[in-house]
């Protein structure tokens, strides 16, 4: 019997092994993630940092700082241009009191109530010349309306006397 205990031993060192194994990437995990958070923490520190320091020196365009900052105000410039173009392309405004999309010919906001401002769309401007009016006439078997110039309905396939043309 002593194969059969040799090979429990075996077997019980190999478990304690695993477990160890299986604790130890369980513990770098766990401090894997807290390193992580602690790094988007910094992250997010910095980020409050530039800010601060951005409003502190977005009035003085005259140091490199300044223009870095006047940078970024014309970058928000352009963003809230293409926001508006955004909301011009889905037909909606932005309510004055809670800044929620509305629909451009609402009276009110549906999200909090506030009376805004219809807006009218304006009409483009277009150098397009209307067409020349196409004079009409009448298929004499089913009465559709023919074009003038065919010479066959469109609709039951009669063939349209000249003669008609003429008329």
């Amino acid at each position: 019997m002593p194969f059969f205990d040799e090979l429990g031993k075996k077997i019980s060192e190999k478990a304690q092994d695993v477990v160890r194994g299986t604790k130890e990437l369980t513990d770098t995990a766990r401090l894997k993630s807290m390193i992580a958070d602690e790094q988007r923490q910094i992250t997010d520190l910095y980020a409050q940092i530039g800010k601060l320091y951005f409003e502190m020196s977005e009035h003085t365009p005259e140091t490199p700082i300044g223009q870095l900052c006047l940078s970024v105000t014309y970058a928000k410039g352009r963003i809230a241009n293409h926001e508006e173009s955004i909301r011009q392309v889905k037909g909606v405004k932005r309510c004055t009191s809670c800044s929620s999309d509305v629909p451009l010919t609402s009276v009110f906001c549906g999200k909090c109530g506030t009376k805004v401002a219809i807006e009218v769309a304006p009409v483009p401007e277009t150098n397009v010349q209307e067409p020349p009016a196409v004079e009409m006439k009448f298929c004499t078997e089913c009465g559709t309306e023919i074009e003038s110039g065919f010479a066959f309905c469109t609709s039951c396939g009669q063939k349209i006397d000249s003669a008609e043309d003429e008329a």
